[in-house]
């Protein structure tokens, strides 16, 4: 249970609540005590000669009063136990959910996103459980067996030390096999959350699914999956069910052990009837109460494992930020800066090496080149997406490792290649970035965008819904929105990857004009795939194979023949393509 220390110190703002929690358990356990003991005494009266009727009903005076005190204080340990956990539960997924928002992108994106749904709701559900009932039960079921072991210690040594002879058999064999019980459930949940990841990723490919008509394959591949989590669970139930199976036994022993053993102290007068009444209904308390914890086994094993997950995504690194908390001057203004820069996601096989380029305030500068060579690398690297291996990129003269990092991203209009949107309305996606915009903000950045026209004519207009990822919109509409976005958030340093590759000739030409009015004063990265949309760049820099070829305006570049002329040759002959067959 190396997990526990850690979940105490998250409990800590719960304390009170599951110290309420444990005192009410305590009590209850307390008042179970009493009821085998009145029964004890009433036989010793009854023997005696001098029961009355006034007793009896003072014992069941008594014994009503400590039921209802009793049903009282489960109660009580129950709902304060839920409380702490429900408000445990909500502190960890707050806290897991923020520590994934901080995580490196580079982390990101080695993680499944179902994976790390299973471990910030799934497994935390897990841990909530075993707050809410393994906690407590556990708690009692030690505490009731130790204090009634105890009367029965003062009652009669002889006979308590013969009975519970089981026990520590029945223990120990529990014990060996709780390592092997806890593999199992860990290999329980991480199969659990392969399955889910498997899902949420056929779920998130349905078109293409269908589109090659793979429904039956993809049922399948989810029935494998399924199956290997079936198993695993069976296989952890087989182990958590030892337990038990050894405390039935041993209860059962002990039984056999009373009837013996007591029976033999009575009939040579060494144990009053009462005495051993007392032994035959703690026998039943006992090891009511030890059936549960071996039934918990599962509950444990379970937490262990869960609470093992949980705290690993807790303690994986996450972004480091500069020292630095006050605004850089920027004496430079918004250039930017590759010094030298090598950088891979693999740092032994680099996608950028030695890149050297400028891209000064106020200017468009385009990055071009074949897939993979590294252009959308490079503007990761601008927005500290991933920091260079070797070099440095600077913006403004600062080396972007000392600014902070939202200073940074504040700063910088990222439109992405691909394009998400956020399950909520036009407005709210294109002031994600400035929640404080005004309406008229917002519809300016759509007319720039050339977006304003087609989000009019939708039913709901600016309030309409776009769906999971923005389905409901077409391609091209969606990647307006997008611009939109980003030219609301006014950032000195824009960029652009592949921003127009989703518009229609006549909107990219809009979409021109619109950023040829935003380059004023602002540093402007694009790539482009269609050549064209560049030529008025004040530099282009090719990449090929994650180095600089060349660097220059679209006439000197063509003039040279090099990477880029043919490049560019290359996309003239193909707008000349049809579709005909060969």
């Amino acid at each position: 249970m190396t997990f526990l220390p850690k979940l105490l110190r998250i409990l800590r703002k719960s304390r009170r609540l599951m110290l309420g929690s444990i005192v009410c358990g305590l009590g209850f356990s307390a008042i179970g005590l009493i009821p085998p003991l009145v029964i004890r005494r009433l036989i010793q009266l009854l023997d005696q000669g001098v029961l009355t009727g006034a007793v009896i009903i003072g014992m069941v005076v008594l014994l009503i009063g400590l039921y209802l005190m009793r049903g009282f204080l489960r109660y009580g340990y129950g709902v304060l136990s839920h409380i702490a956990a429900y408000r445990t539960l909500h502190q960890l997924i707050c806290r897991t959910f923020s520590h994934i928002q901080n995580l490196p992108p580079g982390t990101l994106v080695h993680r499944r996103s179902g994976t790390l749904m299973s471990q910030s709701v799934n497994d935390v559900e897990v841990i909530e459980d075993f707050i809410a009932h393994g906690i407590p039960e556990t708690l009692l079921a030690i505490v009731i067996p130790v204090a009634m072991i105890l009367v029965l210690f003062v009652i009669n040594p002889l006979l308590a030390i013969l009975v519970l002879v089981p026990l520590p058999l029945a223990a120990y064999a529990a014990y060996r096999i709780s390592s092997r019980t806890h593999r199992s459930w860990r290999q329980v949940r991480h199969y659990r959350a392969d399955l889910v990841a498997e899902i949420l990723d056929r779920m998130a490919g349905n078109w293409v699914v269908k589109s090659f008509v793979r429904e039956d394959v993809q049922v399948q591949q989810i029935r494998n999956f399924s199956a290997r989590y079936r198993d695993s669970m069976i296989t952890a139930n087989l182990w958590s069910l030892i337990p038990p199976g050894f405390v039935e036994t041993a209860s059962g022993m002990g039984y056999v052990l009373v009837i013996g053993g007591g029976g033999y102290l009575a009939l040579k007068g060494h144990l009053d009837i009462a005495d051993m009444v007392v032994f035959i209904v703690y026998m039943a308390q006992i090891f009511i109460p030890l059936m549960r914890l071996a039934n918990l086994s599962e509950v444990l094993q379970k937490a262990a494992a869960s609470a093992q997950r949980v705290f690993e995504l807790l303690d994986s690194p996450i972004e480091t930020d500069a020292a630095q908390v006050v605004k850089p001057p920027m004496d430079h203004g918004w250039n930017v800066v590759f010094d030298n820069v090598t950088f891979g996601y693999d740092p032994a096989e680099p996608n950028l090496k030695e890149v050297s380029f400028q891209a000064p305030a106020g200017q468009v500068v385009a990055l071009v080149g074949p897939t993979g060579a590294g252009k959308t690398t490079a503007c990761n690297l601008v927005a500290r997406f991933y920091d260079a291996q070797t070099g440095r990129i600077t913006i403004g003269n600062n080396d972007v490792r000392d600014l902070p990092l939202r200073y940074i991203r504040e700063n910088v209009s990222h439109v992405m290649q691909d394009v998400f949107l956020f399950h909520s309305s036009i407005r709210e996606n294109i002031c994600f970035g400035r929640p404080d915009a005004t309406d008229e903000e917002i519809y300016q950045a759509a007319r720039d965008a050339n977006a304003d026209g087609f989000i009019r004519r939708l039913s709901q207009g600016y309030d309409t819904i776009v769906g999971e990822r923005g389905t409901r919109l077409s391609g091209g509409e969606k990647q307006r929105v997008s611009i939109a976005r980003a030219l609301l958030k006014n950032a000195p340093i824009l960029i652009l990857d592949e921003a127009t590759s989703s518009v229609d000739a006549e909107s990219e030409a809009e979409i021109q004009v619109a950023l040829s009015r935003l380059i004023v004063d602002r540093t402007v990265i694009v790539i482009a795939h269609r050549l064209s949309t560049i030529r008025d760049a004040f530099r282009i820099v090719v990449l090929e194979d994650g180095r600089v070829a060349e660097t220059g305006i679209h006439d000197e570049l063509m003039e040279r023949g090099g990477p880029y002329s043919r490049m560019f040759a290359a996309q003239l002959a193909a707008q000349n393509w049809q579709v005909r067959p060969v």
